[in-house]
C-alpha cells in the first residue's frame, strides 16, 4: 500500500491507515511504476466550456491552497520547495497538471505527494439544443426551480426551534417578509421573463431578427441547452457520461490510485449517474459534487433502472466518499440531497436544527457554504471560495498525518470561516442599500442631465426643436417625479444604472479587494533574505500569518455604509421616511452576525431512529 492510499482512510481505523508506509513509493512522490499519488478529475457544468478551461478554473487556487498547507505542515522541516510543477498541458485533448507537493521528510529527505489534476471536458460531445426546444425545457422547469428556490431561502432564514422569545418571533417575521418579498418579487420577474423570452426566441427566426437576436438567443440556448439535452436526449447524455468514464478509465481499479472527482452543477448529474446507477462503470475515492444538479435535473433517460441517486450511491458505490457542497443560496441544487420518497426535508431539518429526532434520513456528507449571497451568482462561484471549498478539497489530497478521521472541512482552528461567512451575509444588506439609493438618486440625477451643459451636449439637446427623440425627455427643463406615470420607464432604467453602479463599487471591486485579502493564508515577504534558508525560518521564506481578519470586514461595512448610505442621506436629503428606512437597512448587518456556525452533516447510511416514509404522507 503506497502513501497515497492514506486518502481512503475509514472512519473506524483512521490512525492504523495513515500510519501504513509502502516500500516502493518514491521520495520524489509517486510509485516506482510511475503512477501518481493522488489524481483530482474536474468536471465541469452546463454552459461552453473551453478545452482546459475548467482545468485552470479549479487548479490554478487548489495548487495555492496545496502550497500554503505544505507549509504549514512541513514548511520547517525542509529547505525544499512546498510545491513544484512537473508538466503542464492546460490546453489539447487532454489538458493536464502534474504537481510535487512536500509532506513531509523520511531520513533527512523531502518527502514528496505525485498529484495530477485533469478534466473530463464533455461539452463537445453532443450536438447543441435549439433555442425553442431550451425555451419549452425551461418553461416547463421554472416552476419547479421557482418553488425549490422559496424552499431554499426558507430555510436558510430559518430561525430554529420555537420558542416564546421575542428573539425567535423577531427572526421568524423577518423570515416571513423576506421569503413573501422574494415571493411575489420572482413571479413577477419570471412572469416577465418567460414572456420577454418567447418573443426573443420567435423574432430570431424572422430573416431581420436573425441578424439582430440571433447572438443574444444562442447565449441563452448555450447556457440552458445542456440541461435540455441531458434530459430529452438520451444518446447525447451518454455521449457526455462516456466522456467522463474514458478519463477515468486511465486511473482504473488495477492502478489502485486514490482519484477525487470535483464536479459542479450538470456535471454531477453526469458524474452521479456513471458511478452510481450501475456497478463497476467507474471508481473513484472521492466524489464532491458542488451546486450538484442531481436533485434538480435527476438522471438521463436509458441509463438504467433506478432513479433515486442516494439509494443508488448506497447500494452500488457505498466504498465511494461522496461529499455534496452547496451554496446556501444556490438555486440549482437548492440544498442537501435525500433519499426519495423522504427528499430533502428530514435533511434540511437536521441541518438547521441539530436537536431534532433522527439523523436527517440518509444521504451523503452535506456541506453549506457562503459563496456570495445571490441565487444565481452562488452557483458560479464555487471555484473562487477558498475558505470553504478549494482548502478542505486540498485536505482531501494532503490530509494531516495525526489520527483521527479525515473531514472535509475548513482547516481547523480557521479564524477566517466565521469573518468569511459575515462578510458574504453582508452582500445582500448592501444590495438592498445600493437599490434605495438607485430609487432615491435617480430622479435628481435625470432631472440635472437636463440642466448641465456637459450633459445637454452630449444628449444633443437643441432649444430650437431639433432635440433626438430618445433625448427629448431628458432635454425638456420638465423634472422627473416617481408620482408622474410617464417618467417611470426613464426612472426605472436610471435606478438600475445607479444601484448597479454601487453594487459593482462596493461589492465587486471593495468586496473583491478587502475578501482577498481575508482568505489569505499568509502574507508573502517582501524578500526572501540568503540567510533565512539556512535556518529554515518559515515566516521569513513564506511569509507572516496576515493577522485579525475582521478588520477587513470592518473595512467593507465601513464602506459599504459611507457609500451607500451617508453619502447619499448627505447629498439627496430625503425625509424621515427615508432616513427611517436606510436606518432599517443598516440594521440588517447586525443580522449577519447571527446563524454563521452552521456545520457540516455526515453522511448517514440508514435512518436513525428507522421510520417510514412514504410519498403520500
Amino acid at each position: 500500500m503506497r502513501d497515497g492510499d492514506q486518502h481512503r482512510v475509514s472512519a473506524e481505523h483512521p490512525a492504523e491507515s495513515e500510519a501504513q508506509s509502502s516500500p516502493d513509493h518514491s521520495p520524489d512522490g509517486g510509485s516506482a511504476d510511475g503512477l501518481p499519488d493522488h489524481v483530482v478529475v474536474f468536471v465541469h457544468g452546463m454552459g461552453k466550456a473551453l478545452k482546459g478551461g475548467t482545468l485552470q478554473e479549479w487548479a490554478q487556487p487548489l495548487m495555492q491552497s496545496l502550497y500554503d498547507l505544505s507549509v504549514d505542515r512541513a514548511g520547517g522541516l525542509s529547505d525544499a520547495a512546498p510545491l513544484i510543477i512537473d508538466s503542464a498541458h492546460a490546453v489539447g485533448e487532454s489538458p493536464e497538471v502534474r504537481v510535487k507537493v512536500l509532506k513531509g521528510c523520511t531520513d533527512g529527505q523531502p518527502d514528496y505527494l505525485d498529484v495530477v489534476m485533469t478534466e473530463a471536458s464533455w461539452a463537445s460531445d453532443f450536438t447543441p439544443a435549439t433555442p425553442a426546444s431550451t425555451y419549452w425545457w425551461a418553461f416547463a422547469t421554472t416552476g419547479r426551480v421557482y418553488s425549490r428556490s422559496l424552499e431554499l431561502l426558507w430555510w436558510s432564514l430559518y430561525p430554529g426551534a420555537r420558542t416564546d422569545s421575542l428573539a425567535w418571533w423577531l427572526r421568524k417575521a423577518l423570515q416571513a417578509a423576506v421569503v413573501g418579498a422574494v415571493a411575489v418579487t420572482g413571479l413577477v420577474l419570471i412572469g416577465a421573463s418567460i414572456v420577454a423570452l418567447a418573443l426573443l426566441v420567435t423574432l430570431a427566426q424572422l430573416p431581420g431578427g436573425r441578424f439582430w437576436l440571433g447572438r443574444l438567443v444562442s447565449l441563452f440556448a448555450d447556457f440552458l441547452g445542456d440541461p435540455e439535452v441531458w434530459k430529452r436526449k438520451p444518446l447525447q447524455a451518454a455521449a457526455m457520461r462516456q466522456r467522463v468514464r474514458d478519463t477515468l478509465q486511465r486511473w482504473g481499479p488495477d492502478r489502485d490510485v486514490p482519484v477525487t472527482v470535483v464536479a459542479h452543477s450538470q456535471g454531477a448529474a453526469i458524474c452521479g449517474q456513471l458511478l452510481f446507477q450501475n456497478r463497476n462503470l467507474a471508481r473513484v475515492t472521492n466524489f464532491v459534487s458542488v451546486g450538484s444538479g442531481l436533485s434538480l435535473l435527476g438522471y438521463a433517460q436509458w441509463g438504467g433502472r433506478s432513479e433515486d441517486p442516494v439509494e443508488d450511491w448506497l447500494q452500488n458505490a457505498s466504498g465511494v466518499r461522496w461529499i455534496n457542497v452547496w451554496g446556501k443560496f444556490d438555486f440549482v441544487p437548492a440544498g442537501p440531497i435525500g433519499a426519495k420518497p423522504c427528499g430533502d426535508e428530514k435533511v434540511f431539518e437536521k441541518i438547521y436544527d441539530r436537536d431534532s429526532p433522527g439523523n436527517g434520513s440518509r444521504g451523503p456528507e452535506e456541506h453549506p457554504v457562503y459563496n456570495r449571497s445571490g441565487v444565481i451568482y452562488d452557483h458560479i462561484v464555487y471555484s473562487q471560495n477558498r475558505i470553504e471549498v478549494i482548502d478542505p478539497i486540498a485536505q482531501l489530497i494532503l490530509p494531516a498525518v495525526q489520527g483521527g478521521v479525515l473531514s472535509f472541512r475548513p482547516i481547523t482552528p480557521d479564524p477566517r470561516r466565521t469573518p468569511h461567512r459575515v462578510m458574504v451575509k453582508s452582500l445582500g444588506v448592501t444590495r438592498l442599500l445600493a437599490v434605495m439609493t438607485g430609487v432615491l438618486a435617480a430622479p435628481r440625477a435625470l432631472t440635472s442631465l437636463g440642466t448641465e451643459q456637459w450633459s445637454r451636449a452630449l444628449l444633443r439637446c437643441d432649444p430650437d426643436g431639433n432635440t433626438p427623440w430618445w433625448s427629448s425627455r431628458l432635454c425638456s427643463d420638465k423634472g422627473f417625479r416617481w408620482g408622474e406615470l410617464a417618467d417611470l420607464p426613464v426612472l426605472i432604467v436610471g435606478s438600475l444604472l445607479v444601484a448597479g453602479l454601487a453594487v459593482y463599487l462596493l461589492n465587486g471591486l471593495v468586496w473583491g479587494l478587502l475578501h482577498s485579502k481575508l482568505e489569505r493564508r499568509r502574507i508573502p515577504p517582501r524578500r526572501i533574505p540568503k540567510s533565512s534558508i539556512a535556518t529554515l525560518n518559515v515566516e521569513r521564506r513564506f511569509g507572516r500569518a496576515p493577522g485579525n481578519p475582521w478588520r477587513w470586514v470592518f473595512w467593507y461595512l465601513a464602506s459599504a455604509f459611507l457609500l451607500a448610505a451617508a453619502v447619499p442621506l448627505s447629498v439627496f436629503r430625503p425625509g424621515p421616511w427615508w432616513i427611517a428606512g436606510y436606518a432599517a437597512a443598516t440594521g440588517l448587518w447586525a443580522v449577519c452576525f447571527l446563524g454563521t456556525k452552521i456545520e457540516p452533516l455526515a453522511a448517514r447510511q440508514e435512518d436513525v431512529p428507522p421510520r417510514p416514509c412514504h410519498p403520500e404522507a
